[in-house]
């Protein structure tokens, strides 16, 4: 059984960044053509907590073949059951063991305050029985994972230590909270692995971004790209002077818009910023070079 697993939309009501809704509906849009029955959203589905879930639910209506089940996270821990009309949706708003398929999935909500471990132990007499089978779904750090921590995000939140893995033994646990897309390791039992946010949230969160395809039965897991409306990138350039110093500058402003991969017609979806550091025996030539490098671009 597949199932798709993404964190960190930060939905806001009233249109505002329809960047964000439009990536997730191209998720949905990808599940449903793959035929895959659930999609797991692993906590901040909502930028704040809010009351109008009405474009959130349209776009759940519009696949009712899809299961979505959403734990809320630490931008939006109000978020709780009966809250999303949606008969297709499920909110784990306490900690929750369920079946999905033949696998256990333990569903645990950020909880301001507490550690996941401590959370995990309330279940720990059902997990004994599922060990090295079960599978985590929560929101918070890693502590002793990811070695850089999201600009989005200050602060500790919910952490989950590695000695909880080692003490309760989760085939995996796929956590929201940390924005940055994902590296699939090749051996994930017992890993903590971040889909990251399906878009960019601002010029921090650069690049194409991912959702999880998680298979049950293998467990094997992998990566795919989200179609989004907009694409963050950043760009520092060191600058040398020289006789061929625009030239140069030229040459390496081509080589990083070739590897952004745009697809023809994406050009208009790039937000840039542009840093250049160093020195220059002409000063204007650099400034140039950058204008006409990057022209077309915002």
């Amino acid at each position: 059984m597949k199932i798709a697993i993404t964190a960190d939309v930060h939905l806001r009501p009233g249109g505002e960044h329809p960047e964000r809704l439009n990536a997730l509906r191209n998720i949905f849009e990808q599940v449903a053509a793959d035929g895959i029955g659930v999609l797991i959203i692993a906590g901040d589905l909502f930028d704040k907590n809010v009351q109008d879930f009405k474009d959130f639910e349209a776009l759940c209506r519009d696949h009712q073949d899809v299961q979505v089940a959403v734990i809320p996270g630490n931008h939006d821990p109000a978020l709780s059951s009966g809250m999303i009309a949606s008969e297709n949706v499920t909110i784990y708003d306490t900690v929750d063991l369920v079946k999905i398929g033949d696998t256990p999935f333990l569903f645990v909500p950020y909880s301001e305050g507490k550690n996941m471990g401590e959370q995990i132990a309330g279940k720990k007499s059902d997990l004994d029985k599922e060990a090295g089978q079960w599978i985590l779904v929560s929101h918070g750090d890693f502590i002793g994972g990811v070695k850089e921590r999201d600009p989005y995000e200050k602060g500790i939140y919910m952490p989950l230590y590695r000695k909880d893995l080692e003490t309760f033994r989760p085939r995996v646990a796929f956590l929201g909270h940390i924005h940055l897309v994902a590296d699939v390791p090749e051996n994930l039992h017992g890993k903590a692995v971040y889909p990251g946010s399906p878009c960019g949230l601002d010029i921090s969160e650069t690049g194409r971004r991912k959702f999880l395809v998680y298979d049950t039965a293998e467990g094997s897991l992998e990566s795919r790209t989200v179609d989004t409306s907009v694409l963050f990138f950043r760009e520092s350039f060191l600058v040398i002077p020289g006789d061929d110093e625009a030239s140069r500058l030229e040459e390496e402003i081509a080589e990083r818009i070739r590897s952004w991969e745009l697809e023809p017609g994406e050009s208009e979806k790039v937000r840039l910023r542009v840093e250049g550091r160093g020195y220059a025996c002409a000063r204007q030539g650099i400034a140039d070079a950058f204008n006409t490098g990057f022209s077309g671009f915002s």
